[in-house]
């Protein structure tokens, strides 16, 4: 009996021992359900002749062929360092220092833009647009080079060769191919030199060419120079092609050119797909002289990858307003502009508002809740960012 008691005993305590012991935890998972890659795209980079000026001024001693963007970029500079993938439109063609730097109407940027871009933490860069021709073939030849120096940069739009034009550009993030593409709808009635140089909007090439970056990536992004300058609503010729490249199955449609914002629309191919278009993000930076003109967007979504499926869907679109600020006289705006930079209209300031340089320039008056009202009549479909 005593021997069974002292077994029972036993028993209990190890009972006891079992149940006050804390549970060993399970390794955490990692969710490897989805894979999520950031987009970020901002508008035109269109460098204007008083925008040189003072990049020159940043860089020190003026006129000695050295210039400094970075200060215009600096406020925006962590959004898009932090984004997967960061688009823009370089508008005005960098040919380097030996074709003459020059802005409106023919322009040609310095390297230093290129290099500054690339170190803001841009990846794609749109080459195709109305003044790409500006400096012809040897602007095209000297901007290919110059991008092709910046490390992680993506060119789409203006090509050096034949199989320049034929070969389709792939990023790779997260194991996701991104292939990209840029079409603009002419050059300023500039003749290109040779077939390849610029890619317009032809349909027969761009389904070839959308073809073909279907079957090297995952993932097809549109560049699209279009629209009318100034006008806010697309165009039937923008509305044809957003409905061609959804029809092709096209996943996303970055447009701009009018110089201000558009709206963003979900477009539905042929085959039930839903192609994003994002009409136009305005000017990113500019020295234009209309409050519309300095109101862009900068474009924010993720590509969202079921690793199950594999298929790949896009979530969370919101638009995030920008403005483009600059200081001057409003009595000789156009020789006294000053203090380029692009804020979120979320990190702008009534203070700053009130000094911008367009307060005063044709009745015009700058104010935050004026440039958020712009903003929603024209983008009603998705979120904005405030």
């Amino acid at each position: 009996m005593r021997k069974l008691m002292m077994i029972l005993m036993s028993l209990m305590l190890v009972a006891c021992s079992t149940q006050t012991s804390a549970p060993e935890k399970e390794p955490e998972k990692k969710d490897e359900e989805k894979t999520k890659v950031s987009f970020i795209g901002v508008g035109d980079n269109l460098i204007h002749e008083m925008i040189y000026i003072q990049a020159d001024k940043a860089a020190g001693s003026e006129n000695d062929g050295t210039y400094d963007f970075t200060p215009m970029y600096e406020h925006v500079k962590k959004d898009v360092e932090n984004a997967d993938i960061a688009y823009i439109d370089q508008e005005s063609i960098i040919g380097g220092d030996d074709l003459g730097i020059s802005g409106y109407p023919t322009f040609n940027s310095p390297d230093q833009v290129a290099r500054d871009v690339a170190a803001t933490g841009f990846d794609l860069i749109n080459t195709a647009n109305n003044h790409c021709l500006d400096m012809y073939q040897a602007g095209i030849d000297h901007s290919s080079k110059i991008w092709s120096e910046q490390k992680g940069i993506v060119t789409a739009g203006t090509y050096t060769s034949n199989e320049d034009r034929n070969k389709i550009r792939v990023i790779e993030r997260k194991g996701i191919k991104f292939s990209f593409l840029a079409y603009t709808y002419g050059t300023n009635g500039i003749e290109p030199p040779h077939e390849y140089s610029v890619a317009y909007f032809d349909e027969e090439q761009i389904k070839k060419d959308v073809a073909a970056a279907k079957k090297v990536s995952d993932v097809v992004i549109v560049s699209a120079h279009w629209g009318d300058e100034n006008v806010s609503a697309p165009t039937d010729f923008q509305k044809k092609y957003a409905q061609l490249f959804a029809d092709l199955g096209v996943d996303v449609v970055v447009g701009e050119h009018p110089h201000v914002i558009q709206p963003v629309n979900w477009v539905d191919g042929k085959d039930g797909n839903h192609t994003l278009v994002i009409y136009s993000l305005g000017n990113f930076l500019s020295g234009m002289l209309d409050v519309n003109n300095v109101l862009s967007g900068m474009i924010r979504f993720n590509f969202v990858k079921d690793n199950k499926s594999g298929k790949i869907q896009i979530e969370d679109v919101k638009w995030e307003p920008l403005i483009t600020h600059y200081t001057g006289d409003a009595k000789d705006i156009l020789n006294t502009r000053k203090d380029f930079t692009v804020y979120k209209l979320s990190d702008y300031t009534d203070e700053l508002a009130a000094k911008h340089g367009l307060n005063g320039v044709d009745g015009q008056k700058v104010t935050i809740q004026d440039l958020y009202d712009r903003t929603s009549k024209i983008i009603k479909d998705i979120e904005i960012i405030k």
